[in-house]
């Protein structure tokens, strides 16, 4: 598949392992701020010998929180008298998962959110994740499981083969609730939309799934047709997975991290999710920019704050 995105790509700041690894090499606790560019007073922090965490200091007093059994939530005033909100892992073990956790709230809270309210946006995100860690996987819908397959599509038959499989899983942020499915350490976002071979029309779900705050923004059409288990060419949800952690046994970190973001996708090996199978035709690529046709929290009226609406997909040269 033959990459055609024209928009110019920007570089993104260190990520919040990155500043953890940095901030490791010290003699003594620090902090370090994730991103010059957020609007919210948050540091990635640090504890000797192996405590990261995630740090945030606001104006007011954060809502009372209870810590989850690996990872801590401390609240505390300072001397000026503003108050800081500070998240870190007990269980080094867990260590991917919490990674994603920080880099959920850090993306989270870039656009929308005031000093005053960030400490609850903050807590908001951190028991989301507290209900998808603690729920019990029930299977998913045909057409959660058709989207899934899009996704996995693309993460296989693009996104690793580009970016590799440490930095492609890291890229597939759509199970952790993000707006666009992918967010590449190139700056670039992908929403993928999986529909049938001859369709022309999605589903967009919120203001901010064509919204990528400034950021390039690409739709990616997988398209398919249904097939039969035993046809040629037939995939489904659970052979694409079993695919891809074979292709992830050589990198265990990546492979934990993928396990960790099927199970905020809910899926479970346990079910029999095969009852959607398909054939990969072509996947399209669109160019969400100011001619594409969407709505946003900027050209929609005043009042209306979510919607979720179908859009005709523009025809490609």
């Amino acid at each position: 598949m033959k990459w055609t995105a024209t928009t110019p790509l920007t570089t993104m700041t260190a990520t919040i392992e990155e500043l953890w690894n940095a901030l490791r090499a010290g003699a003594s606790s620090a902090q370090r701020r994730v991103d010059a560019s957020h609007p919210l007073d948050l540091y990635a922090d640090f504890e000797p010998p192996s405590r990261p965490g995630l740090v945030l200091f606001c104006p007011v007093r954060p809502p009372e929180a209870t810590s989850l059994r690996a990872i801590s939530i401390e609240r505390r005033q300072r001397s000026d008298e503003s108050w800081s909100l500070r998240v870190s892992l007990e269980e080094p073990a867990l260590l991917p998962v919490f990674k994603e956790l920080c880099r959920d709230i850090i993306e989270a809270t870039k656009q929308g959110v005031s000093p005053t309210a960030a400490g609850s946006a903050v807590l908001a995100r951190i028991e989301r994740w507290r209900s998808l860690m603690q729920a019990v996987p029930a299977g998913l819908s045909r057409s959660e499981l058709r989207g899934l397959i899009g996704e996995l599509l693309v993460l296989e038959t693009f996104v690793i083969p580009q970016f590799g499989e440490a930095a492609a899983i890291k890229a597939w942020t759509g199970p952790l609730g993000t707006p666009q499915d992918f967010q590449l350490a190139t700056g670039l976002r992908l929403e993928i939309k999986t529909l049938d071979y001859a369709g022309d029309r999605v589903t967009i779900n919120g203001l901010r799934q064509l919204d990528a705050g400034g950021d390039p923004l690409q739709l990616g059409a997988v398209r398919v047709e249904n097939t039969g288990l035993d046809a040629p060419g037939a995939l489904t949800a659970s052979r694409l997975i079993a695919r891809l952690r074979a292709q992830l046994a050589s990198a265990p970190a990546a492979l934990q991290e993928f396990e960790a973001l099927l199970r905020f996708s809910r899926w479970d090996d346990s079910v029999q999710s095969d009852q959607v199978s398909v054939r990969l035709k072509r996947i399209d690529w669109h160019t969400v920019d100011r001619n594409f046709p969407r709505l946003t929290s900027q050209t929609v009226p005043d009042g209306v704050t979510e919607a979720t609406y179908v859009v005709n997909l523009p025809s490609l040269p």
